[in-house]
């Protein structure tokens, strides 16, 4: 069940692909009087090059200052706006491949994940992320950038699988 948003209460204003883009939209805000807070920043400061997987640096702001911030973010005088910076979307609607992650392009970059980890393991769980980059393929809600995530780990997944065969072949064959 949704609850009421109350004018204090703060709500997400946008996301950013970059902190860097998210503090300077921050003070822009911040000099109008409009206060704002990023929640990921901490997440952002430590695993920089994970901000995608979570969905962008959110920016945001009180209810009460919600359409004033807008207007800011929408002001090409505010420098902020064009540059790392995605519109929110419904969950599950991607039609571009805009920095946003979806639950079917996290389905094949775990299963892109679980290839390469499957490589420093000799191979051990290939089977597996054969299995994750095919349900993977199969949903209808991936970007393109899921889509190459997923056929990476099929690619690899399926060399892997053939590349124990052969070995398990070889070693079943020695006398």
């Amino acid at each position: 069940m949704l609850e009421a948003v109350g004018p204090d209460d703060f709500v997400t204003l946008t996301r950013c692909d970059q902190l860097v883009a998210a503090q300077l939209l921050c003070g822009r805000l911040d000099s109008e009087g409009i206060d704002c807070f990023i929640p990921d920043e901490h997440v952002a400061n430590q695993t920089w090059h994970l901000s995608r997987a979570i969905g962008g640096i959110r920016v945001q702001v009180r209810q009460a200052d919600l359409e004033r911030a807008q207007q800011i973010l929408a002001d090409p005088a505010a420098g902020v706006a064009s540059e790392g910076m995605s519109e929110p979307r419904p969950n599950g609607v991607h039609d571009q491949d805009d920095g946003t992650i979806g639950p079917g392009d996290r389905a094949a970059y775990r299963a892109m994940r679980v290839a390469l980890v499957s490589l420093w393991l000799m191979g051990l769980i290939h089977p597996y992320s054969l299995a994750l980059a095919a349900r993977a393929l199969r949903r209808t809600d991936l970007t393109a950038w899921g889509k190459r995530r997923a056929w990476i780990a099929l690619v690899v997944s399926a060399f892997g699988c053939a590349w124990m065969g052969a070995l398990i072949f070889k070693l079943a064959t020695i006398r």
